[in-house]
This record gives structure tokens, C-alpha cells and sequence, in this order.
């Protein structure tokens, strides 16, 4: 399989290129919206939602450097490299019939790949067939996990109110989350037992945020 076929062949949600890229999935839309971006369309129920490739991973890397004129000019040529044809490590690029720009290819490319075999990892250790997102071999959901770190407990203390949990599933669990934003009322930012821990006080407190945004 060549580079551009490795590239091509995943299909992103917005939540998953911002965390591939480090970025906001507003800054995605805007790209997508000022049509520097085409991303294919998928029927999720009665909804039509944006997917991207890796491809596009790789466009978005290295688009903030250029100007509008050459992006569009390194958007077409990456759509329209030859499936036969490894990517080259850069790619000359003439905008407005008269600018000649280079662009380095690799880096954008092999990080890419990368990043896209780490969310592969990521995804396999997540089971959703049922629906619901549960830390493989367990009946743990991972919002559940994710939402009690970005809450502020340690994930040492996490893994104390879950023992069976590893410190890589509960990381899985945060970045899995991450990727796909929870849907509905929200999980606890602390355990129960978390709260007894330091006294009970606050278990109300603790509560009160998820009640507030169902």
C-alpha cells in the first residue's frame, strides 16, 4: 500500500482530526466552511456528517504557513496524487500562475501516519459496539472515566476508586473521550468515595454540575 492509499483509507470525525492535529474543531470548521477543505459526507441516522482523510491531516499540518492561493494549490495536488505513486518528501507548488513555492512533505506525512496508527490503538481499546463506550474488557464507560479526570482527580486516585483499571486504560479513556464528545447529561466530575475521602461535604457540590447541564 502506498502512502497516499494509507492516507486515504481512514475516515475522521471532526473531534478526532482536532485531536490529531492539537487544534479546536472550530478552527476545522472554519477551514471546511471557507472551502479550503472538502471533506466527504457519511448518514449517521436522519444526519449527514463531515468525515475526513488523512490526507486532509496532512493539508491541515501544513496549510497555516501559506497563503489562501497556495493552499487551494496544495489541496488539489494531495487530492489528486496517483494512488501508483509514493508522495514525495516535498512538493513544488506555482500559485496565481507566478509563485513557486516548496513544500515539504515528510514530516507532515510520517507524523501523520503515525498519529493516525495511535488513534487506530486508541479506538481498539474502546469498545462501542453496543452502543456505549466501555473500556474493553470491562463495564466501565469511558466518559464515565474521562469525565472524573477533566473533573481534576489524579488518575492515581482514579485508579484507587477503580482498581481494575491500568493508568493506560484510564489515558485511553481521556483520549478517547476526547475524540468523541459525550452526548446528554454528563458523567460526575468525583466519585462518591473520592468525596467521603475528604469529608462528604462536598459530595452535593460535586453532583451539582452534571445536574445543572442535563
Amino acid at each position: 500500500m502506498t502512502q497516499i492509499d494509507e492516507l486515504k483509507r481512514h475516515q475522521l470525525t471532526l473531534p478526532q482530526a482536532a485531536r490529531i492535529l492539537g487544534t479546536d474543531e472550530k478552527q476545522i470548521r472554519k477551514t471546511i466552511e471557507r472551502g479550503l477543505l472538502q471533506p466527504t459526507y457519511v448518514e449517521v441516522g436522519k444526519r449527514r456528517h463531515w468525515r475526513l482523510d488523512g490526507v486532509d491531516i496532512v493539508y491541515l499540518r501544513l496549510c497555516p504557513a501559506f497563503s489562501p492561493a497556495v493552499r487551494r494549490e496544495i489541496y488539489g495536488s494531495l487530492k489528486a496524487w496517483p494512488t501508483n505513486r509514493p508522495l514525495r518528501d516535498s512538493l513544488t507548488i506555482t500559485a496565481n500562475g507566478q509563485q513557486t513555492v516548496e513544500i515539504p512533505l515528510r514530516r507532515a506525512v510520517g507524523d501523520t501516519l503515525t498519529d493516525l496508527k495511535g488513534l487506530e490503538q486508541l479506538e481498539g481499546s474502546i469498545d462501542a459496539a453496543a452502543g456505549t463506550a466501555l473500556i474493553r474488557g470491562t463495564d466501565v464507560e469511558a466518559h464515565r472515566i474521562a469525565a472524573l479526570v477533566e473533573g481534576g482527580m489524579p488518575i492515581i486516585e482514579v485508579m484507587r476508586d477503580y482498581p481494575g483499571l491500568t493508568r493506560a486504560q484510564v489515558e485511553a479513556a481521556v483520549a478517547y473521550a476526547k475524540a468523541h464528545p459525550k452526548q446528554g447529561r454528563p458523567f460526575p466530575s468525583r466519585t462518591v468515595k473520592s468525596v467521603l475521602r475528604q469529608g462528604g461535604g462536598g459530595l452535593r457540590r460535586a453532583f451539582s454540575s452534571a445536574r445543572a447541564t442535563a
